[in-house]
């Protein structure tokens, strides 16, 4: 890592500071040492030249005192030459410190030495016979020589003094010029030190403003921001946070403040016992696991009634931070999802809007069709009826009696696909299905079509709805037929099929350079026994990108008005509630192969009656029946239909109508068959709840043609109440009377 300005400024400065002490001390050490040694030895030095002023001066004496008493020969200048040549001897102790001293400064002096210390020898010998010195002719001479020894000393150690002293002054001079020299450098260093000081400190003031106001933007940012941020560190505490944040998730204002536990937030944000946020255990967990951990998404009611979408994402900062513990640590979000979730459900409903506008105008083409078939049949059985031919006139019903089941089929396909309801499954052989389908097919595709269906007489049955099968079948004729416009071949032909184990369907063989192929679920088909039916067209084929949307609701490439784009989405549908699959092989130009894979039945199913035909139930002339419809027609069918079993019906056109025929009568009716969707304030569910109540053993028969066979049972039901879907026929009529009224039917 790089070093930082600063810090190398402050390794400058303090090298600059310790060259300054380091110069200023050394100097002052030498200095002083040099002083304290030219100090000791100008004090022996001065010793040494009192010493030898005192020896001179006790010659000078006994020479003179001698010369006076050679002249005189007056005792007292005897006395005065014994006594200074006491003196002289007894300082003959202090004589080894000058030659020491001489010894020290390495410049002796050995002639003069010698000369004095012999004098003084000459001289100490003396001390015991004076007057023999006084009459001595040689007592001048060694007296001069002493002095001329001492003289000649005196001169050398003055001498020597005025050199050390001049020796000083000159190291003092350089160790000046040194001192200078090291105060300049250090001086200069301390310069540069401040300069880098003085800029890294002007970049750090400029670096500090600049993040004190991107910390102001930042901040601001976070707070213009329209979902709520939450910077956890480790630990849990709370560290950052935006206003929106408490707004957010409706806590009362000033809850959230630094140091906030993670723990104490997660206790205020309870609904319905729950804790809206994960526990800190897993954010650790999280944490340790290192920086793969993705986001936690979770969306969830808040205590304020509001939608929320939480999220947790861990953070990592760069290895670059001071504290390690600031490295890491969790971001808590929350987005208040009310308005978007508003939008989606208005924009769902404007979808649904649109879809059923396009639903509209496909079912309004496919019920023209069957509208044209029954009208069709009719008036030709009406005609045959006047010139006599009965066979005709059956043939004219049944198709137009086909086509109203057609019809009902359509509309309970219909419910039970936008319900997602599952039709309940019976067991169907192929065979029938073929049989009843084949002459319907013929007539639905026209003339320029061929519908071969093979021999399915072998076929395993299969658990499946009847009349979905059914539908399925002449959804993908139908498909075919739209597919060949200049005429050609519909086979559909099934075949028992037993795997060992599980298959994928894209891998099993093609024909007809059929390659392009898609499958309605890519897991693998399930080991057993499977009844395989193709539907297969000579058509123009389909390309890969009209494939890749077959399966979707309202796809066609029909023109507009035209389909429905439903009749795909419906086979896939039944398919799957039956628990097979549907795999479409196709190409441009090869035509296309439709295949439903339906899993055989349990031989222990029960099997479908072909169509049974409902007697009327035991004549019960007693039984009274009230029958409330405010559509005319169906009002009318239905009490028909009682009367012909030997009820007396009352009819009324609403709930209310109903209610007083009811008290009219002194509350005595055995049955009541109502519709739902009545006009007035009472509907039939409410008017069968309010009868019920009068009548505990009233059996009670609700019509609509928003049930479906399978449906879901109404909250509002009354509970003893049978529920009849629109349109029904006199024997499914029959049987939901007789089921209420606890009558067994005669097959």
């Amino acid at each position: 890592m790089a070093r930082h300005p600063a810090k190398r400024a402050h390794v400058l400065a303090l090298l600059g500071a310790a060259l300054l002490i380091v110069t200023f001390g050394t100097l002052a050490m030498q200095l002083g040492n040099e002083m304290a040694r030219h100090g000791q030895i100008d004090r022996q030095s001065v010793g040494s030249d009192q010493f030898i002023h005192s020896v001179d001066r006790a010659v000078n004496e006994a020479r003179r005192c001698h010369f006076a008493w050679l002249a005189t020969r007056n005792p007292d200048n005897r006395a005065c030459f014994i006594s200074s040549i006491d003196r002289i001897a007894d300082a003959r102790a202090g004589f080894p410190a000058v030659e020491r001293l001489q010894e020290r400064l390495n410049r002796t002096n050995t002639p003069s030495l010698d000369q004095a210390r012999t004098a003084f020898d000459q001289i100490a010998s003396w001390k015991t016979a004076p007057e023999d010195a006084l009459r001595r002719a040689d007592t001048d001479i060694v007296l001069g020589n002493l002095d001329l020894a001492l003289t000649r000393l005196s001169s050398a150690d003055t001498e020597e003094r005025a050199g050390r002293l001049a020796d000083m002054l000159r190291n003092t001079s350089w160790q000046k010029r040194l001192d200078v020299l090291g105060i300049i450098i250090g001086v200069l260093v301390m310069i540069t030190a401040g300069w880098i000081l003085d800029r890294t400190s002007l970049a750090a003031a400029r670096a500090e403003a600049r993040n004190r106001n991107l910390a102001l933007q930042l901040r601001a940012v976070l707070d213009s921001l329209t979902i709520g941020v939450a910077v956890f560190s480790t630990d849990g505490e709370l560290r950052h946070w935006n206003d929106r944040l408490s707004a957010i998730l409706g806590l009362k204002e000033g809850f959230l403040r630094a140091g906030l536990s993670y723990d104490d937030l997660s206790a205020a944000l309870i609904v319905d016992g729950r804790p809206l946020l994960e526990p800190l255990s897993h954010v650790e967990r999280a944490l340790s696991n290192g920086k793969g951990a993705p986001p936690v998404v979770a969306e969830c009611k808040g205590i304020n009634d509001a939608d929320l979408e939480l999220c947790r994402t861990l953070f990592f900062a760069p290895d670059g931070s001071v504290d390690v513990d600031d490295r890491r640590g969790f971001v808590l979000t929350a987005n208040d999802i009310t308005l978007r979730l508003r939008s989606e459900r208005a924009l769902g409903e404007a979808q649904k809007l649109r879809a059923v506008g396009q639903l509209t105008a496909g079912i309004a083409h496919d019920f023209k069709n069957l509208l044209t078939v029954i009208l069709g049949n009719l008036e030709l059985a009406t005609e045959a009826d006047q010139s006599q031919d009965p066979s005709r006139r059956q043939r004219c019903i049944d198709a137009a009696t086909h086509a109203a089941r057609r019809s009902e089929t359509l509309t309970g396909q219909l419910l039970s696909f936008m319900r997602r309801d599952r039709p309940a499954p019976d067991m169907v052989r192929p065979a029938d299905i073929f049989l009843l389908t084949a002459g319907l097919l013929a007539r639905v595709i026209g003339p320029r079509i061929t519908v071969e269906c093979a021999d399915a007489s072998t076929i395993w049955p299969v658990q499946v709805n009847p009349a979905q099968l059914e539908s399925a079948l002449l959804n993908l004729a139908i498909n075919a037929r739209d597919a060949m416009p200049k005429g050609g071949t519909v086979r559909i032909q099934a075949t028992n099929v037993t795997f060992p184990a599980g298959v994928d369907l894209l891998t099993l063989p093609v024909e007809n350079d059929r390659g392009l192929r898609v499958t309605s679920d890519s897991s693998p088909l399930a080991a057993g026994a499977w009844v395989r039916i193709d539907v297969t067209d000579s058509g123009c084929g389909m390309g890969p990108e009209i494939l890749q949307q077959l399966f979707e609701p309202f796809f066609t490439t029909k023109e507009e008005g035209a389909g429905t784009g439903l009749g795909m989405a419906m086979v896939v549908s039944f398919a799957h509630h039956s628990g097979g699959r549907v795999v479409v092989s196709s190409a441009p130009q090869h035509g296309s192969q439709v295949t439903l894979w339906l899993p055989r039945a349990s031989i222990s199913a029960p099997s479908s009656p072909a169509l049974v035909k409902a007697e009327a139930p035991a004549a019960k002339t007693a039984l009274k029946a009230l029958v409330v419809e405010d559509d005319p027609a169906i009002r009318d069918i239905v009490a028909t239909i009682l009367g012909l079993a030997d009820y007396r019906v009352s009819e009324a056109a609403d709930g209310e109508a109903a209610f007083d025929l009811v008290t009219e009568a002194g509350n005595h009716y055995d049955l009541l068959v109502t519709d739902v969707q009545l006009p007035g304030p009472l509907d039939g569910f409410r008017l069968a709840h309010l009868l019920a109540e009068r009548l505990p053993d009233l059996g009670i028969v609700c019509m609509s043609g928003d049930f479906t066979a399978d449906m879901p049972r109404p909250a509002a039901a009354p509970q003893n109440a049978r529920l009849l879907p629109k349109p029904f026929r006199r024997e499914g009529f029959l049987k939901a009377v007789a089921a209420v009224m606890g009558e067994k039917v005669a097959s």
